[in-house]
């Protein structure tokens, strides 16, 4: 039997199982939740997952046990989630996402001799109808857009390498004309897109719902004063009715919030998080800001002890509410360190530079002139990798504000450039004042992390020290490490 016949008997019988499981949810998801995903875990095990997917549907089964808060989130989304859009996310998140897509992204790295990340983030278009200050999209010019052809081509060879959840940024998203037509065109892919909800028509959500691949974040600054503070009068009142507005259609969504010194205490309290999760919200993202963009002001920024009331507070509201809560930098126990350059993820801009991150922007290549495949291979990513964790402390992440002096190292490589300003301001005050925060953090965090972490934190600075041995022993040689299955990746 070819791999491909075996490979869509798998896919079929797994999402008729999905299909099944959501039918019997949606009767009664008070009491079926548990039922439903016994049934989900039961058919997992007589397939060929890979280990770490029984592993998180194993924690699954844990969390929705008794009466905590991730049981009452999954069953909010099945009452507020039309069934065809929660079977089709379903099918794409976990059936090509999580299972047959990484199962692809392995063999495709192994035979390669390079990795390939589990999600990509793609900016459609640089237009957008607001001018939030600091916004790290700001110092693009506003022009720019990617073509209807090139979208869809490189989402085609993200498919063909195993990536199936891609998220969608800007500019803002729906300023781009055929975002639909993009969700329809790729029914086998789980969408995310952040979009500040001000063009979201009974229309557009009408056809979003039909689509049903795709999760709008909105993005909020806090409560109406301080979003119309910072994204302009009426704000607000739009994001709230574009929420309002994909509950009635049964679309599912989040909130995502920068935290900034002026709105940290706001967007992490009972309050507003309530206020959210009312409105329908089943996630929220939590990202600080980072001095980059149109007008770095650096006095958004996050002072360390604000910082670290932020992983506390989010730690917290985890616990204590049924909303799936995510933060950017202060995750790092739970991603394994930085996710950037092609780890885990990466970024192509509109037109068409390839980025590590979104809030890295520097680049060493363009889509419009190479394949992704070739994309993956490039030198300033395997660089980063090799890096990767840049310390023994997972809450210091980031390659930015947590190690600029690597920053600088990956952007002084042969033909990586920046694209927004932020390598020339490495040099003066932002870079003084990131080099100054980076040690204040790491004397602030690497304590939380060994005790709160304490099992993690001696797994984590064991795999670094095989993996800079691996490589020294491969000479350096990135192709080497990749297929070498001895190592954890």
């Amino acid at each position: 039997m070819s791999i491909n016949v075996k490979e869509n008997i798998e896919r079929f019988a797994t999402t008729k199982v999905i299909d099944s499981v959501v039918d019997d949810w949606k009767k009664d998801p008070e009491h079926n939740v548990k039922a439903s995903v016994d049934k989900i875990a039961g058919a997992a095990e007589k397939l060929p997952l890979q280990p770490l997917f029984k592993q998180q549907l194993q924690q699954v089964k844990g969390l929705i046990d008794g009466d905590r808060p991730a049981k009452r989130l999954l069953i909010n989304l099945l009452n507020d989630t039309d069934a065809n859009v929660f079977k089709t996310l379903a099918k794409d998140f976990i059936v090509e996402g999580s299972w047959l897509g990484v199962r692809r992204q392995r063999a495709v790295g192994e035979e390669g001799g390079f990795n390939v990340p589990w999600f990509m983030l793609i900016d459609p278009t640089e237009r957008c109808n607001y001018q939030c200050t600091g916004c790290w999209a700001g110092s693009y010019q506003q022009a720019k857009e990617m073509s209807f052809e090139t979208f869809d081509r490189v989402l085609k060879e993200a498919s063909d390498l195993g990536i199936h959840f891609v998220v969608v940024s800007g500019g803002e998203p729906t300023c781009y004309p055929r975002l639909i037509d993009i969700f329809n065109a790729h029914k086998d892919m789980a969408f995310m897109f952040y979009t500040n909800g001000s063009l979201f028509t009974e229309k557009f959500v009408e056809e979003l719902r039909n689509v049903g691949n795709a999760v709008p974040c909105f993005s909020v600054e806090g409560f109406k004063e301080k979003t119309d503070e910072r994204r302009g009068e009426g704000a607000w009142d739009r994001v709230m009715l574009a929420m309002d507005r994909c509950m009635k259609a049964g679309i599912p969504f989040g909130y995502s919030v920068t935290e900034t010194h002026q709105n940290i205490a706001e967007v992490t309290s009972d309050a507003f998080v309530d206020h959210m999760i009312n409105k329908g919200a089943k996630l929220g993202w939590y990202f600080q800001y980072i001095p980059i963009g149109r007008t770095p002001d650096l006095g958004m920024m996050l002072t360390p002890e604000e910082r670290l009331q932020s992983y506390h507070r989010i730690h917290e509201i985890r616990s204590s509410k049924p909303v799936f809560v995510a933060d950017f930098w202060n995750d790092g126990p739970y991603t394994g360190g930085c996710i950037a350059g092609a780890r885990r993820y990466f970024h192509v801009t509109a037109d068409g530079n390839i980025e590590p991150c979104a809030f890295i922007h520097l680049t060493q290549g363009n889509i419009n002139e190479m394949s992704l495949k070739d994309a993956l291979q490039l030198p300033f990513f395997q660089e980063m990798q090799k890096l990767q964790p840049y310390s023994d402390n997972a809450l210091a992440p980031c390659i930015l504000i947590d190690h600029p002096d690597y920053f600088r190292k990956i952007a002084a490589m042969p033909g990586v450039r920046g694209t927004d300003g932020t390598v020339e301001n490495m040099s003066g005050e932002v870079g003084a004042h990131l080099d100054k925060l980076s040690k204040e953090w790491e004397t602030l965090s690497h304590p939380v992390y060994m005790n709160d972490f304490p099992e993690e934190s001696a797994k984590f600075a064991q795999l670094k020290k095989e993996k800079v041995a691996n490589i020294e022993r491969h000479g350096g040689d990135m192709r080497a490490f990749y297929t070498d299955p001895t190592i954890e990746k």
